[in-house]
């Protein structure tokens, strides 16, 4: 039934009944992506009148026009929108007739909001890498340039709706060029809020860690690829902070970088001049290109090839190489051919370059100059410098390879804050802080998780205080503060006591929730699988460690969970003693002792390859002493595969979070065919526990009778993947469907392969982590995940047996 409004319009009109007047609430990746361009432009395409504009709910827009017209306009609008706009939901409803003429683009609209959010920094598109090339253009070899189609969002974005005034954009403004483009709708930068040029944009210079300039302006980017070319470590402030530089066919460069990080054997991340150059150093399939290529632009862990030019110093010990394609116009220049510049011959141009994140290890990324002149001084030979303000620290992500597709490692830039999907919707908000490593915070609103860039592992107060300050800043974009917090179970976990001291101020409550179960929710809401009441799933987390509910470090484990939040353990790893504490995380050789010592076996350890790069005394000590109780234990899958690394002799000691077994992964990889499961496995099952350790032993017995170490590597991998599959053919019930696969044990190529492989034998449909990452850095939005069904079907997770 129409309105008064709407008879007194049609009344009016006479020949004007036809008419039909719209309005569309679109909710998505609708702002900062040239979205309203696209609108004004086939709202003038189909005739419609009306409008749109940024608001609260994301965008709305109001046509007016036969039915036909608004029929058509609905039909072709997901098309038309451009390669960053993401339209999830429209919401329509009619309005009176009003006889608007033409189409227009609103003034944003301000009001409290509940979805709206702005998109993540995206790598520079074709057009304007065309543009910069093109040396008629008034863009050529600008070093900010950018559209609607690209370029940086979430790190200049001070507050919503984006529009530049709320930007550090607001700090140039536009000149009349600039201006004409952005009011003129056939353009591509027709409301691009980071649109700028060489008369009114940002800036750059070259200091020296002094902070003086080294050169005039007009010089900057000819010293800077001098500095690289000759070998040596520039600073580089990218989209969301400093990162450092030095060739990656450099020896020198990069072992001088080792030092001054103090970073001995971490693998850096190597940016590569163009898919050509990326082609020589890894295999890539087309998806993997297509990866590189895509706005996210991530780093990509891919299987190297031999015989390249990469310095081995770049990744020491692995088969997997990070690799990345220049996401900025900035990365772009540094890549210039020399010539262009009269510099020389164009042999010594470089193809790669070691990309690291600007900071001292473990600690955030330098945003702003103040920050790096104090920081980085002492990495960094020079420091390329610009004055747009980063308003958020966001280090790159990275992925990896995997069967059947990739998996993210780190989510950050270029993935952040796109949001993740809830199993269910939550009735209240709420904040998730994770554990404390490779720490990431996440916000749950409604039916959407938010989840923050890569803030990392707790150990210092500033890294401490980057965590408050991300959750801080996903709380402002949906101007909601979450009286809910979900926690992990640990007590001594810096991330429980902020939450906690956050649920005090607020007058709130805190969920404090497993650590594993948290890992199985993750996967299950991303796959939006989380069981309805009356349904089980299984899932089987593979980490280093978690908090049990015995008090103890579990990590191995195979659980079962029911859509009323009852949930049991119904196997795991063997305890092992952890001979020295957090010592042992590191010395991955004293958990082999504990291995080994248990079933009187510590015989062989002298004849081990690790015993090589252990003192022999020190070895007998704590072999000696692994046989007395009361030391700490842990079941985590994560130090058994490192203990495997250190039998091999690859890294006794750990000089990053998982270097033995990184190690090991990659020497198992080298085997030529596929290796079986070892026999007599089924022995080492006892009742419920897996006998790891006895693994551990036969490993070493087959590497003592004169098996390749390569492939003892790879029977290792196989025989662990059968074991835990032999333990849930006995463990589960049998209306089990679904299998979870989650912990950062499955960053694990091969750990992936083989349990996707056994558990599909068994009929059961494998669900794995892909859009979030499976360690650590995706516990957050587990938590929010378990935290938004904990609250709207009233129960809290609780243990049934096991």
């Amino acid at each position: 039934m129409s309105t008064p409004a709407t008879r007194a319009d049609e009344e009016e009109a006479g020949d004007r009944s036809a008419l039909i007047r719209k309005k569309l609430v679109c909710s998505g990746a609708v702002q900062g992506v040239g979205f309203r361009p696209s609108v004004y432009r086939l709202a003038r395409q189909i005739g419609v009148a009306g409008s749109v504009r940024n608001d609260e709910e994301g965008a709305t827009i109001e046509i007016e026009g036969t039915a036909d017209q608004v029929s058509s306009f609905l039909e072709q609008l997901p098309e038309a929108l451009g390669p960053l706009a993401r339209l999830e939901d429209v919401r329509e409803s009619s309005l009176p007739l009003m006889g608007s003429r033409g189409f227009h683009v609103d003034l944003s609209h301000l009001a409290k909001r509940h979805t709206a959010l702005v998109p993540a920094d995206a790598r520079i598109c074709e057009y304007c890498e065309g543009e910069m090339h093109d040396p008629t253009d008034r863009r050529y070899r600008y070093p900010f340039t950018s559209c609607t189609d690209c370029g940086p969002r979430f790190t200049i974005v001070e507050s919503l709706p984006f529009d530049r005034e709320r930007t550090s954009m607001r700090d140039f403004p536009l000149c009349p060029d600039c201006i004409q483009e952005y009011e003129n709708p056939s353009s591509r930068r027709f409301r691009a809020e980071a649109l700028c040029c060489p008369d009114c944009g940002p800036v750059l210079e070259l200091l020296s860690p002094t902070g003086t300039p080294l050169v005039d302006r007009k010089e900057v980017l000819t010293r800077s690829r001098q500095i690289l070319r000759q070998g040596g470590i520039l600073a580089i402030k990218g989209l969301g902070g400093y990162q450092v530089a030095c060739r990656a066919d450099r020896i020198s460069s990069i072992r001088r970088l080792r030092k001054r990080k103090a970073r001995t054997s971490k693998p850096f991340a190597v940016m590569v001049r163009d898919l050509v150059a990326a082609r020589s150093f890894v295999d890539l399939g087309i998806g993997d290109e297509q990866l590189l290529l895509s706005a996210a632009a991530p780093i990509l862990l891919a299987p190297q090839r031999s015989g390249t030019q990469m310095a081995s110093a770049v990744n020491p010990g692995l088969s997997d190489l990070g690799i990345m394609l220049p996401t900025t116009p900035l990365h772009l220049e540094l890549f210039s051919e020399d010539r262009l510049d009269g510099e020389g011959d164009a042999e010594e141009a470089f193809q790669a370059l070691v990309m690291t994140s600007g900071n001292l290890s473990e600690e955030p990324i330098c945003r702003e100059e103040e920050e790096a002149l104090d920081r980085l001084v002492a990495i960094s030979d020079a420091l390329l410098v610009h004055d747009r303000r980063v308003v958020r620290r966001c280090d790159d992500s990275v992925t990896r390879t995997m069967p059947a597709g990739h998996m993210v490692i780190r989510r950050s830039r270029g993935f952040v804050p796109d949001p993740l999907p809830l199993a269910v919707r939550t009735p209240e908000p709420v904040l998730a802080l994770g554990a404390h490593l490779q720490t990431t915070a996440c916000l749950a609103v409604e039916d959407k998780a938010i989840a923050s860039q890569h803030v990392g592992d707790l150990d210092s107060l500033a890294a401490r205080s980057f965590l408050l300050e991300v959750a801080k800043g996903l709380e402002d974009f949906l101007q909601c503060e979450a009286k809910v917090l979900a926690v992990d179970l640990h007590p001594d976990y810096p991330s429980t006591w902020e939450g906690q001291r956050l649920a005090r101020e607020r007058d709130g409550k805190v969920l404090r929730l497993q650590h594993h179960l948290a890992h199985a929710a993750a996967v299950l809401g991303e796959h939006q699988a989380f069981p309805d009441p009356g349904r089980t799933v299984a899932a089987l987390i593979l980490d280093g460690t978690g908090y049990g509910l015995d008090n103890t470090a579990w990590g191995s484990e195979l659980l079962v969970l029911n859509g009323d939040l009852e949930w049991s353990r119904r196997g795991h790893g063997v305890p092992l003693a952890l001979m020295g504490g957090e010592r042992a995380v590191r010395d991955p050789w004293r958990v082999l002792c504990a291995a080994y010592a248990r079933s009187g076996k510590e015989g062989m350890l002298a004849s081990l390859p690790m015993a090589a790069g252990v003192d022999p005394i020190q070895l007998q000590q704590v072999t000696l002493l692994s046989k007395r109780p009361g030391w700490p234990t842990s079941s985590g899958a994560g130090r058994i595969f490192e203990a495997a690394g250190a039998l091999m002799g690859l890294a006794v000691r750990n000089a990053y979070e998982g270097e033995a077994a990184a190690r090991f992964e990659a020497l198992a990889a080298t085997a030529r065919d596929p290796i079986p499961a070892w026999e007599g496995l089924e022995d080492l099952l006892t009742g419920d526990e897996v006998r790891t350790d006895l693994l551990l032993i036969m490993a070493g017995e087959r590497l003592l009778g004169g098996e390749l170490a390569r492939e003892v590597a790879a029977g290792f991998h196989t025989s662990f993947c059968r074991l835990f599959a032999l333990l849930a053919r006995r463990q589960l019930p049998k209306r089990i469907e679904s299998m979870v696969l989650g912990g950062g044990c499955f960053v694990n190529r091969l750990l992936v392969q083989g349990f996707m492989d056994e558990f599909q034998d068994m009929g059961l449909k494998v669900l794995l982590p892909r859009i979030v990452p499976p360690g650590d850095g995706g516990l957050s939005y587990g938590q929010c995940t378990l935290a938004a069904v904990t609250l709207s079907r009233g129960v809290d997770p609780r243990l049934k047996g096991g």
